[in-house]
């Protein structure tokens, strides 16, 4: 995920909360936007911890490859498979 996507859903949810604000006095208003934020920044949090993840498992397996029965092409293989966590 690029930086771009994570902030578009992260306003995302911004506007989702002004939208859904109701009556509320001004600071709850804020303190809700507040909460929307801190929970959109932990959700793509995860999702860069998740894919941090997947790439240290794939340089692990590459590390692990026998030179004598494996090629640069097993190692590319490993690493451009698609297994991205979102």
């Amino acid at each position: 995920m690029n930086k771009d996507q994570m902030y578009h859903n992260i306003a995302l949810a911004c506007l989702k909360t002004l939208r859904e604000g109701g009556n509320a006095e001004a600071e709850d208003k804020v303190k809700v936007l507040y909460n929307a934020i801190d929970q959109a920044f932990e959700s793509q949090f995860a999702l860069m911890v998740a894919e941090l993840e997947d790439a240290r498992a794939r340089l692990i397996h590459i590390a692990a490859l026998d030179p004598a029965h494996h090629s640069l092409d097993d190692a590319q293989a490993i690493a451009s498979a698609d297994g991205t966590a979102h």
